[in-house]
């Protein structure tokens, strides 16, 4: 306990350095050496609470990681992965929208917003964080074919199809893709048969 105050303590005193007039550029160096070595620290202590299962020692440690690197996603998501496994589904959703506001341009975190809506069986609320995700150009396969289920699950079956396709497009050897065309395939032929 008493390394994690001196840790935070550390961090509280250099974020306070930030805001202050910019220091020569040899103190900079050493304050940002600092940083980083603090950083890399509070990484591996909330490395070891995990491994001890002291998951609420590794979260308090990850809310403070967040404000030091905001870009990184991973700890976010793993952060509300967290949180909603310990069934504060709540402040986890606050945490993936937070991972949004700080990184707008990132797919995977509204992919992985989306992806905890939709193992939740939350299709509709899932559908936008997904469709969303999909509009980036690094959006991998994994990403299409999540969309695609919900769109099958939410009887938008055209949509669907159009989804899987796109996966296929991205990863033409993922022997997964094609069992799914054809069964949202029949799905849609059936669909029209029984409308005519």
């Amino acid at each position: 306990m008493r390394n994690l105050l001196l840790i935070v303590g550390c961090a509280l005193m250099l974020s306070i350095g930030w805001a202050q007039a910019k220091p020569p550029e040899a103190v900079e160096r050493k304050l940002t050496a600092l940083r980083q070595l603090t950083e890399f620290r509070l990484i591996q202590l909330a490395d070891e609470y995990w491994h001890d299962g002291a998951h609420y020692k590794t979260m308090a440690l990850m809310f403070v990681l967040i404000e030091y690197d905001p870009s990184d996603v991973e700890n976010i998501s793993g952060l509300a992965w967290l949180l909603d496994g310990y069934g504060e589904t709540a402040r986890a959703i606050q945490v993936y929208q937070r991972g949004i506001r700080l990184n707008p341009n990132r797919y995977d975190i509204y992919y992985d917003l989306g992806f905890a809506y939709f193992n939740k069986r939350q299709y509709e609320q899932a559908l936008p964080y997904l469709e969303k995700a999909t509009r980036f150009a690094n959006a991998p396969a994994t990403t299409w074919k999540t969309l695609a289920h919900c769109y099958e699950r939410l009887g938008r079956l055209e949509q669907s199809l159009q989804a899987w396709e796109k996966a296929k497009q991205l990863d033409p050897n993922d022997r997964a893709v094609e069992p799914n065309i054809q069964r949202v395939r029949k799905k849609l032929e059936e669909e029209r048969n029984n409308g005519s």
